[in-house]
């Protein structure tokens, strides 16, 4: 499979590659400053060593009365001549290259170079450590340092400075400064080098492999659930959308539900009105000339039919809807308090707190028409108020239309159902609201007043 630039992006998400990128860039800085630091420590180790032990060797071939009795300004010739016989004519011929005996202000009293002899340097800080009592050690490979007199040798040496004491007192007399061929030291040290540094890279390495394989399987567990939320994201997702256009065809079907259901409602409301209604009229007034004696009975069947033409009219009114698709939604709430006034004879007031005519819907039109027409009945009939108000405004994106009554109030929780004289009440207003997506909020206490809100979404009719 070839790799391409987003398969690359995707081996680069994986936690393990990014550990091994990050984890594998610091071991390496690590390792380097471990390898170097433990370097450093063993080559300072190795050639302090090495000098403690050359001195030593130093210390017992030069008898400390070689100085005694000399000034610190010079060396005398008995004291040159037994320097010159310990380095030459001993052991110490092989493997020391150059002497220099020194004062503590940084002269050379005496030196394997007759030419060097009371020449004056600044002390340096080994010189400096010297006086202090302590032998001074370097390992100098001289082939870099074109400056220093014995670098034509082009060997590496081991630079000593051996404080030379006073038995008596043990006050330091001379520090004598001697160059010592260290070639075994040189390979020595290079050895101990190598290893270090093979143990440091050893160590890290096993750590680094031991991590990433603890990373690596994390970052495969890790991969697993990432793929198993993307695919349990992408079903939420489908079920989402699939439910949403459910829930869509359920509040589209059960808008033409009820808008069917209110064209038969309307029909039966006409129905009633222009045949059953009319047919009693008819009947009533041949009733009152066919010329019947005044009787009880007479009167009995005449108010009765009056009464049933009047329960008759009431309930097709009820029923029967005006034009509500020419209306716009301030004008629906408009109507509804017109209606309600007409039927009842009641004085409900209207306050539009909105800025401009509104458009919504024909289901929207209706639920609102029918909310008024219910609650604007059950205020005038069971309330006991003295005043009655609706309110229509628009609070963010929804319409919110209010009745408003000071009547009695009622407890809300035993009013939700449907009315036994085939109103819809409060259950059949929240259900019809609950198909548009809104609802209804009631804010009532025995005593208190009602307070009856109806809230829609705020949604454009549509051509």
């Amino acid at each position: 499979m070839r790799t391409t630039p987003y398969n690359f992006l995707l081996l680069y998400r994986s936690l393990s590659i990014q550990f091994l990128a990050a984890g594998g860039l610091v071991m390496a800085v690590a390792a380097y400053a471990i390898g170097t630091w433990v370097s450093d420590r063993i080559e300072s180790g190795v050639v302090q060593n090495s000098g403690s032990s050359a001195a030593l060797y130093i210390e017992s071939l030069i008898p400390n009365q070689t100085f005694l009795g000399d000034t610190k300004a010079s060396v005398s010739e008995a004291a040159s001549l037994a320097l010159r016989k310990a380095f030459k004519g001993s052991a110490l011929r092989e493997r020391v290259v150059t002497y220099n005996v020194w004062s503590e202000d940084g002269e050379i009293l005496d030196s394997y170079r007759p030419e060097m002899r009371g020449r004056i340097f600044e002390p340096s800080e080994a010189l400096m450590t010297a006086w202090s009592g302590h032998v001074a050690s370097q390992f100098q490979n001289l082939e870099v340092q074109a400056e220093h007199p014995e670098s034509t040798l082009g060997v590496p040496l081991l630079e000593v400075y051996v404080p030379i004491r006073d038995p008596n007192t043990g006050n330091v007399l001379v520090v004598v400064e001697f160059y010592q061929r260290a070639e075994d030291l040189a390979a020595e040290l290079e050895k101990a080098r190598n290893d270090s540094w093979m143990l440091v890279l050893q160590i890290f390495s096993l750590c680094g492999a031991l991590l990433f394989i603890i990373v690596h399987a994390g970052s495969r567990q890790i991969e697993r659930q990432r793929e198993q939320l993307t695919a349990q994201l992408s079903e939420s997702q489908r079920l989402s959308k699939y439910n949403d256009a459910l829930r869509e065809r359920v509040t589209q079907a059960a808008q033409r539900s009820t808008a069917q259901s209110e064209k038969i409602m309307q029909r039966i409301g006409h129905d009633l009105h222009d045949g059953v209604a009319q047919h009693l009229s008819l009947a009533s007034l041949r009733l009152e000339g066919a010329g019947l004696a005044p009787s009880e009975d007479a009167d009995t069947v005449t108010t009765a039919l009056s009464n049933a033409i009047k329960e008759l009219r009431a309930i097709s009114r009820g029923l029967a809807l005006p034009d509500l698709g020419i209306l716009s939604l301030n004008g629906c709430v408009a109507q509804a308090v017109t209606d309600h006034n007409k039927s009842f004879g009641s004085n409900v007031s209207l306050q539009d707190k909105t800025k401009e005519t509104l458009q919504a819907p024909y289901a929207s039109k209706l639920c609102i028409y029918r909310f008024l027409q219910e609650t604007l009945s059950n205020a005038y009939r069971h309330a006991n108020a003295e005043s009655f108000k609706v309110q229509l405004s628009v609070e963010g994106d929804q319409v919110q239309v209010s009745v408003f009554d000071d009547g009695q109030g009622f407890d809300v929780e035993s009013q939700p159902r449907l009315r036994e004289d085939g109103g819809q009440g409060l259950s059949g207003l929240i259900d019809r609201a609950a198909t548009l997506n809104g609802r209804i909020e009631i804010d009532t206490a025995p005593g208190v007043g009602t307070v009856v809100r109806l809230l829609l979404p705020l949604v454009e009719e549509t051509i």
